[in-house]
């Protein structure tokens, strides 16, 4: 009987509030195994709080399988568990590590009952986690090489610095040691006081910054007060003197003159009883005089008021009664006023009244004051109200005017409004109104936004927004967007590049390298290498030469020796990180192309440098492919001018491409001619290289070998002693048996005499002669 005590007992560890969800009771002729996993899963799935039709909806799957999977007639896949419980977690019910491990162990036990089923999930489990370890590795892969190229390019400008500090610092030190070292404390101690006045500095900004803000605080709780004291004042007759409408000085009063505006006062009285309550610092009785005047008056009344408010200085009061016009009056009012303020001369009065239409109005009331404008003569007017709304309005109202205008005579407006919104909101509203305007089928807007996006945003932006067209599904809009922003600048494309982290990278690389001038291509492979971005410029250099013309990368690689880079630099970064079949086909198409010089730089810094394996795996691709690189005379020169730790590396690489007759030729070349103690560097070096395991044997082997056949015997004895003497005794072993496998008693007399000639024979007969004679004795076959 299948133990149920594996699962915590009898409860899942969830959080959260759950809404009842009717479920179907299980059947009582399941197997325990597939009761038991069936009501745990039953648990967890209750705390969604939502039904099966609903979450079947939600994750794209059929309902009824999803109600088989629940009521125990079907084992489901794990992916389905993992999605309720990651359905869980969105919710803020996360289940606990153990119990999700009690559901995994009761999903392992249910599907035993299906021994198909049960091998098909093992292996799927074995994949997924055979694949996580290959991501894991790429991942750190990659992070390892970038951090290594960064590494090794800021070594070597450290240290460039640092040789240029000792040099200037012994320079110094030797002139004026005591005067540096005054000088070194004086730094310090300004260096620290530097320091604390920062500190005072930013302090004091911070206190003045706050300081500015409590005053503006003050100063409007102090003007509205005083505007408060005024109003009561005015409202409660003062100080007693105004009585049957009149004040004490035979003026009429402020409360029947603000009765009456709207029926005799003219536009003249209005504006000296305006100027009067100015002069009597009764400013909010003016403002409401001029408020109740323009609510009741005709437009051409309204018109006229505001200019005369606006030539006799008043102007602060005309524009604070503009806005609340826009709410009281209908939108005809509102477009005929403007008319008529342009008329007057007056264009800031009716930017004041398009601005509050943008804020006040409601989405069909700016469509419809946009017609107005534009019907009243006042195009720009209107497309300035609708540019300001698709900049400030909510996504939905921007898409209740866009639908109200759409196809009319101001659909052109609305179009440019789209770049107006694709310039300056978020990218999160960019998606939002592009999902927005499709599901209005608003093809066009959409085309116009997402095009002004490409062509203006920053290049970060335009990456987060394919970003987030393609995780809405919008993938041909996302493609859409990314087509459009390559057309910009070589210096958007830079930073463009930097911003993509997956396969668009290089698909840049290669437009460009196909389509830019040579100049562009040749400024952003210079930017990419300096900052950092090797494996670009490397990609980019490939592409250019692979599909240029050959007078073209000749410009594009003078023009690069011409920058701060060099063509060098970049020959050198291709040839690290670019795989070996790349760098030679590389140099291959320059050979091809007639740049002998660059195909030259470039094999040198393939072959010159230490990474054998990268280099044997070159030679062999340049030996696939035919190039004269990879010639045996070519290959003879370059050795023949070798230092012995780059010619160990050649040697070793020779040996691991196959190409064993390269590696004698270049053997006999450079060894059998030379002093034969020019061996021992060599051997030294192909001794101690770290990894080459059995190639630096082999490749030792055929020198011995070389030199067993072309040198002299006493060339080899000599050979013996500095082996040994450079504490290289396996070699010497080596060299010495195949000498006497090919030379026999000849190598074995002249290797005593080498060993021995320093000695003192006093018994022999050969030391009692005379000088001369004695050296001819001595050497073998001089006699005894």
């Amino acid at each position: 009987m299948y133990d149920r005590q594996v699962r915590p007992p009898g409860e899942m560890a969830v959080a959260g509030s759950v809404r009842p969800v009717g479920l179907a009771p299980l059947k009582d002729d399941l197997a325990p195994e597939k009761r038991a996993l069936a009501e745990d899963l039953r648990r967890v799935f209750l705390t969604l709080g939502i039904s099966v039709r609903r979450y079947a909806a939600r994750r794209f799957l059929n309902a009824s399988s999803v109600t088989r999977y629940l009521n125990g007639e079907r084992v489901p896949p794990w992916t389905f568990v993992a999605g309720v419980i990651a359905d869980v977690q969105e919710d803020q019910a996360p289940l606990t590590p153990e119990a999700e491990a009690a559901l995994r162990d009761l999903h392992r036990a249910a599907l035993k009952s299906n021994k198909h089923s049960s091998e098909v999930q093992g292996l799927q489990d074995k994949l997924a986690e055979a694949d996580e370890d290959t991501r894991r590795i790429t991942t750190r892969q990659r992070a390892l090489e970038e951090a290594l190229l960064d590494r090794e390019g800021r070594l070597a400008k450290v240290r460039g610095q640092c040789r240029n500090l000792e040099t200037q610092l012994e320079e110094q030190r030797l002139a004026r040691r005591g005067e540096v070292e005054l000088w070194q404390g004086e730094y310090e101690r300004l260096q620290e006081e530097s320091c604390d006045l920062q500190k005072q500095v930013m302090h004091l900004q911070e206190s003045l910054a706050v300081t500015r803000a409590e005053l503006i605080a003050a100063e409007d709780r102090c003007q509205q007060l005083e505007t408060r004291l005024e109003t009561f004042q005015e409202l409660g007759g003062g100080d007693g003197r105004e009585e049957d409408g009149q004040a004490a000085d035979g003026a009429p009063s402020i409360m029947v003159m603000l009765e009456e505006a709207d029926r005799r006062s003219s536009v003249s009285e209005l504006v000296r009883a305006v100027g009067d309550l100015e002069l009597r610092t009764r400013k909010a009785m003016a403002s409401e005089l001029v408020r109740s005047a323009s609510e009741s008056r005709t437009i051409e009344e309204v018109a006229g008021l505001l200019s005369a408010l606006r030539q006799a200085g008043f102007d602060a009061y005309a524009q604070t009664v503009l806005p609340p016009m826009v709410v009281a009056r209908s939108v005809d009012d509102t477009s005929a006023l403007a008319r008529e303020l342009l008329r007057e001369g007056l264009d800031e009065y009716v930017v004041i009244l398009v601005q509050a239409s943008v804020e006040f109005h409601r989405p069909e009331d700016v469509a419809e004051f946009a017609i107005a404008l534009h019907r009243a003569g006042l195009p720009q007017h209107a497309e300035g109200l609708l540019g300001a709304a698709a900049v400030v309005r909510a996504v939905p109202d921007l898409v209740s005017v866009t639908l109200t205008l759409a196809g009319g005579e101001l659909d052109d407006a609305v179009v440019a409004a789209m770049s107006a919104a694709a310039a300056q909101r978020s990218v999160c509203d960019l998606v939002t109104l592009s999902v927005a305007l499709r599901d209005a089928c608003l093809a066009r807007h959409v085309d116009v936004l997402q095009r002004a996006a490409a062509a203006r945003r920053p290049a970060s932006d335009v990456a987060e927004l394919m970003g987030s067209l393609t995780h809405q599904n919008l993938e041909q809009d996302a493609e859409s967007v990314f087509v459009q922003t390559q057309n910009r600048s070589v210096g958007h494309l830079i930073l463009l590049v930097q911003a993509l982290r997956d396969g668009r990278a290089r698909s840049v690389l290669s437009r460009a390298a196909e389509c830019r001038p040579v100049h562009d291509v040749a400024v952003l492979m210079s930017e990419l290498y300096m900052t950092g971005h090797h494996q670009f410029a490397a990609d980019l250099l490939v592409l250019a030469v692979r599909t240029r013309a050959a007078e073209q990368i000749a410009e594009l690689l003078e023009m690069l020796g011409g920058m701060a880079t060099g063509s060098e630099s970049i020959m050198r970064a291709a040839a690290r990180v670019l795989p070996p079949a790349e760098v030679a086909a590389l140099l291959t198409w320059l050979e091809w192309h007639g740049l002998s010089e660059h195909a030259d730089a470039l094999f040198r810094c393939t072959v010159y440098d230490d990474l054998v394996g990268q280099s044997g795996l070159f030679l062999e691709a340049l030996a696939e492919a035919g190039s004269r690189y990879a010639r045996q005379d070519v290959l003879c020169r370059h050795a023949g001018d070798m230092e012995p730790a780059t010619l160990a590396s050649l040697m070793l690489a020779l040996e691991s491409a196959s190409l064993t007759s390269h590696l004698d030729a270049a053997i006999h070349v450079r060894y059998v001619e030379c002093p034969v103690l020019d061996v021992v560097p060599l051997a030294k070096r192909l001794h101690s290289t770290g990894g080459a395991g059995l190639r630096a044997e082999r490749v030792l082997r055929r020198v011995v070998d070389h030199l067993v056949r072309a040198r002299s015997l006493a060339d080899q004895a000599v050979l013996v002693g500095a082996l040994q003497s450079a504490g290289l005794g396996t070699i010497a072993e080596r060299l010495t048996t195949e000498a006497l496998k090919a030379h026999g008693r000849l190598f074995r007399e002249q290797l005593t005499w080498e060993q021995t000639k320093h000695e003192q024979k006093v018994m022999s007969r050969a030391f009692w002669l005379p000088d001369r004679a004695r050296r001819r004795s001595t050497h073998p076959g001089g006699g005894d």
